[in-house]
């Protein structure tokens, strides 16, 4: 069944970024099951993209560990247990907390607080935006990386990114990986819209320098990732 856009997106690149949200998400829910094969070129013809677009996605897709490179042309979709995946979660959410802790406790410099911020407005204003859902989910995502990123990456600890790093290759734990529903726009965008009010009270308790409120909040976000991706997905 080929899949269509609504609109005319403006970029190749958020070509890119719709097919990968869309295609993690197909895999994720079990349109994609596993053992099943995908390319460039059925990629491109079943979002009505370029090969360009749909290589870039695939990639990504390959890096989180959700796709295997075939020996000949093309890429399987690799079996996971979302227990697992849970389980990875868990532990990103307490390195992620211990950045944000880190962070609030030795201070922000005022570089990496202007980026927090700055990530901030930028996924409200993707919200409030009369742009294309795939475009603003697109903007959003470009924001929760920096935000995620900022912090793990400027808290001044480097061991904490190094652990990160090395399960980094598990299926969907890449900081600001976004799984979002096309079939429930308003309902996503709740959820979204929330997240970023968490990344507000993240921002104001490092500010504060609260380490402990700064590693809870960070922890109850990143813990609960796959949870609200679950409830509202499962929701009729």
């Amino acid at each position: 069944m080929r899949v269509t856009d609504q609109t005319t997106l403006d970029s190749a690149e958020t070509s890119d970024k719709r097919v990968l949200v869309q295609l993690r998400r197909m895999i994720m829910d079990g349109a994609l099951a596993p053992g099943d094969k995908i390319s460039e070129v059925s990629v491109a013809k079943l979002f009505a993209v370029s090969r360009t677009p749909a290589r870039l996605a695939l990639r990504t897709l390959e890096v989180e560990g959700l796709i295997k490179k075939r020996d000949g042309r093309g890429f399987t979709i690799q079996e996971f247990d979302l227990g697992d995946v849970s389980k990875a979660y868990e532990v990103r959410g307490v390195l992620e907390g211990l950045a944000a802790a880190t962070l609030a406790r030795r201070g922000m410099p005022e570089d990496v607080a202007a980026r927090l911020r700055e990530a901030i407005d930028a996924m409200d204003r993707a919200m409030a935006s009369d742009a294309p859902m795939a475009v603003r989910v697109s903007r959003y995502q470009d924001g929760n990386m920096a935000f995620h990123e900022t912090i793990m990456r400027g808290c001044g600890n480097e061991f904490v990114g190094f652990a990160f790093d090395r399960m980094s290759t598990l299926p969907m734990i890449q900081l600001g990986t976004l799984v979002f529903n096309a079939e429930k726009p308003d309902e996503e965008l709740m959820r979204l819209r929330f997240g970023n009010m968490q990344h507000r009270l993240i921002l104001d308790a490092i500010d504060r320098r609260d380490p402990q409120r700064a590693e809870a909040l960070m922890r109850e976000h990143a813990n609960q990732t796959l949870v609200y991706s679950t409830l509202f997905a499962g929701r009729d």
